[in-house]
């Protein structure tokens, strides 16, 4: 019986071709898409969470208070792990480690960069590291030794077997002989914490002395609570952890689970608010909502050519066939249609899949030995295939055997009215897609577009390391006989994020409960003019004027009239313990996302503890340029492989999830137009050849293609218009909660919606009226002799 049913579905995918490649093309897209997206759903929910104990681990927090501003930074004091552990009764493990850093490790005539952190022993436990080689007891105990991961070893020495071997680290002007102490297999690529090297947090601490200061971050500490602690207790128990060995301190402090800081870890004044999971819980429904505008497709098609198949339907109850074995039958063809598009959706996600990867900065792969995975493969395509053929099946089934020898070529007005009802949700849902995306590409495009009060399409960051931070001085001067070359200047700042900030900002009349959070840039003479920031009013510093380095400041505009609204015209503050004037005023710049206001900076002279060059170019000469920077910073410093980047792509990095998030979008957007399209052109085909006769009549009374044009076409035309309304409604109000996101940001504007609706009818027109349009030219007599 089995056999028999798929026989008469492989017979009839070959007598109805276009209604079966439509169904076989949307369902493998649909199918496609859902399945890329559920890679990437996935590998999103399973990041950080592969660890064992996972619910024992947690990142301490601190919210910084400001005023009324609340900040929240994963930064702490550089001795609280050590204190935790030693004071605190529910911590097992605890370990402090700093960000990540960029170092050259020499090994040999090999020159590379590896990245890597500094950390206590501890972390080796908390993140349940294994040990390749070595002994992961004695890793991170000795300040002469350095710890690779199987990465790390692999690209320095090109195997793991390497403990006891000699390795140089160069960073800035220091150099350092370490023994390699161990190798440790590398974390799973769903862990953030992806290193090369990690160096004892012991040497690190030796060598800042800041670090033993409760009143200042930098890096970051994580805990492994003892078996039985309650999480939340010990969050609320640590509150003031820090204020009570710091008086002057702001800081609350916090506990929070390592499993959902990637996801869930963000917050906006002390509070918590929707991360990653909010992009995360988007793309599923995307990727739900192409496979039910697919299923649609195929619910529409099928019901369409019901008609055909009702005397087939009669005949098979005159002949005995039951209601079940009828449900059964178109079940069955319908799961067999989704299998074949099963098939070609996991090839095709097989070819994709390294441009998927690109495109989300992944490192997915289809997992083919995954039993979970072709489980989960088979309810979707179960699902599938019972939701695609379940109307049509029950539909057919339910056929009265003499209404279906009476008439067996009229749909219901029921069936009609679905069919319509399953369009216009289709193209909602396409609405939506077309005007999120149009509204989240402006909002990218003014972040990426707009005056940041810098130049940064004119901006080379140069590293300095080795004789370029001794021999600056002669860098600049070599690098200004190039006429191409408009400024150079160096600074602690790298312009992409806050990275040295401080509350301890003082002036005459200083309201109490102001106390905001200043950034601290240090610079060179000539910043201003290779970065292109904006005086608006003093000056910048002067070689001339020697107390600029001891006593001078330059301010943004928002750390000026925060001091301004308490005492006008003040032309001095004290940072710390020092007096400073202030010599200069520039125009607001951009350091972070549109997501933060602009924070209040503070410019000092502080040449000697600056690491970034900036050389401003001609750029209609960026090649020949960069050859000649490459050059001299070789001839300068040959120890060291010339590294550089350019400003405008730094900054792009700021805004890398939302690119990601625009582009995928965009991407998507277009696939669930092309398949309600493809519906569209299946559902045309059937209603032309339902019209046939009608067609030919007109014709022969008079009527123009254009006017049978507009007949075929008048109700889809409506269809679009009205889920083009309800659709940009929604839009709207999901677009209205996406923006309030952005401190600066674009109006919704009127012909967001216009543009919208245009897009979709013009593609659904031209969908219809090229099926139709072969119809409305054909024979009028050929026409009325069809029937």
């Amino acid at each position: 019986m089995i056999k028999n049913y798929f026989k008469i579905a492989l017979r009839g995918f070959a007598k109805h071709r276009l209604t079966f490649f439509i169904n076989l093309f949307g369902l493998t897209l649909g199918l496609w898409a859902a399945i890329l997206i559920g890679l990437w759903v996935d590998s999103e929910l399973r990041t950080n969470r592969e660890f064992a104990d996972l619910d024992r681990i947690y990142r301490v927090m601190e919210h910084q208070s400001y005023g009324a501003d609340i900040f929240t930074t994963s930064s702490t004091p550089g001795v609280l792990a050590e204190s935790m552990k030693e004071t605190l009764s529910e911590v097992e493990f605890a370990s402090t480690y700093t960000w990540s850093q960029t170092q050259l490790f020499i090994q040999g005539d090999k020159r590379i960069r590896l990245e890597g952190i500094y950390a206590m022993p501890d972390l080796l436990k908390i993140y349940q590291y294994e040990a390749v080689q070595g002994n992961l007891d004695h890793m991170l105990t000795e300040n002469n030794h350095v710890v690779l991961t199987e990465k790390g070893a692999f690209s320095l020495f090109g195997r793991t077997d390497v403990v006891g071997e000699d390795v140089e680290i160069r960073q800035g002007t220091d150099s350092k002989n370490f023994i390699v102490q161990g190798v440790l297999k590398d974390l799973p690529t769903s862990s953030s914490l992806q290193l090369d090297y990690i160096l004892p947090y012991a040497l690190f601490f030796a060598e800042n002395d800041w670090l033993s200061d409760w009143g200042n971050n930098g890096p970051s500490t994580i805990l492994k609570l003892r078996a039985g602690t309650n999480g939340e207790e010990f969050s609320q128990s640590i509150v003031n952890y820090i204020a009570d060995r710091n008086e002057e301190s702001n800081v609350k402090l916090f506990a929070y689970p390592l499993g959902d800081l990637y996801l869930y870890g963000q917050w906006k004044d002390g509070q918590l608010i929707e991360g990653r999971i909010k992009n995360v819980k988007l793309f599923a429904m995307i990727g739900i909502f192409v496979l039910i505008i697919a299923c649609i497709n195929f619910m529409n098609l099928s019901t369409a050519k019901s008609q055909k198949r009702a005397k087939e339907v009669g005949v098979r109850k005159v002949a005995g066939a039951d209601k079940q074995s009828l449900i059964f039958q178109f079940l069955s063809e319908s799961i067999l249609l989704s299998l074949f598009a099963a098939i070609l959706a996991v090839l095709l996600v097989a070819l994709t899949l390294p441009i998927f990867n690109s495109l989300t900065g992944k490192e997915m792969s289809v997992p083919f030995l995954s039993g979970i995975f072709w489980l989960q493969l088979a309810t979707v395509l179960l699902i599938t295939g019972l939701v695609a053929g379940s109307y049509p099946a029950f539909y057919l089934s339910a056929t009265k055997v003499v209404s279906v020898f009476r008439s067996f070529t009229k749909a219901g007005k029921g069936v009609v009215m679905a069919r319509k009802t399953l369009v216009l949700f289709q193209f909602i849902l396409a609405t939506i897609l077309i005007v999120s995306t149009l509204v989240v590409y402006q909002q990218i495009n003014f972040a990426m577009n707009q005056d940041l009060g810098y130049s940064k399409d004119q901006l080379i960051q140069v590293t300095l390391e080795g004789e370029l931070l001794d021999r600056f001085d002669i860098f600049k001067a070599e690098l200004e006989k190039n006429e191409d070359i408009l400024a150079v200047s160096r600074s602690s700042f790298g312009f992409l994020g806050r990275n040295s900030n401080t509350g301890g900002v003082s002036w005459e009349g200083k309201a109490p409960d102001n106390s905001a959070l200043f950034e601290i840039i240090r610079v060179d003479y000539d910043f201003l003019e290779a970065s292109g920031l904006q005086l608006v009013k003093g000056r910048g510093f002067d070689r001339v004027n020697g107390a600029d380095s001891v006593s001078g400041a330059i301010l943004n505009e928002t750390a000026y009239k925060l001091m301004e609204q308490d005492h006008a015209g003040s032309e001095f503050f004290r940072l710390w313990d020092t007096e400073r004037s202030i010599t200069g005023i520039v125009k607001d710049f951009h350091f972070e996302s549109f997501r933060q206001n602009v924070a209040p900076a503070i410019l000092l002279l502080d040449p000697k503890n600056t690491w970034q060059g900036y050389v401003k170019v001609n750029t209609g000469k960026i090649r020949e340029t960069v050859a000649f920077l490459e050059s001299t910073a070789q001839r300068l410093n040959p120890e060291f492989p010339f590294d550089y980047s350019f400003m405008d792509e730094n900054y792009a990095r700021l805004y890398q999830e939302d690119v990601r998030l625009r582009d995928l979008a965009q991407y998507f957007s277009i696939l669930t137009i092309l398949i309600s399209c493809l519906g569209l052109l299946g559902l045309s085909a059937h209603i032309a050849e339902q019209k046939t006769k009608e067609i030919g009549i007109r014709k022969v009374l008079g009527a123009s293609t254009l006017s049978i044009l507009q007949v075929i076409n008048r109700e889809f035309i409506l269809i679009v218009i009205l889920s083009v309304t309800i659709g940009s409604g929604i839009a709207f109000w999901l677009m209205q909660d996406w923006l309030s996101g952005y401190q600066y940001k674009i109006d919704f504007e009127w012909w967001f919606i216009p543009a919208a609706a245009m897009l979709i009818l013009g593609i659904a027109l031209l969908t219809v009226c090229l099926q139709s349009l072969g119809a409305a030219r054909s024979n009028p007599v050929q026409a009325i002799k069809s029937e």
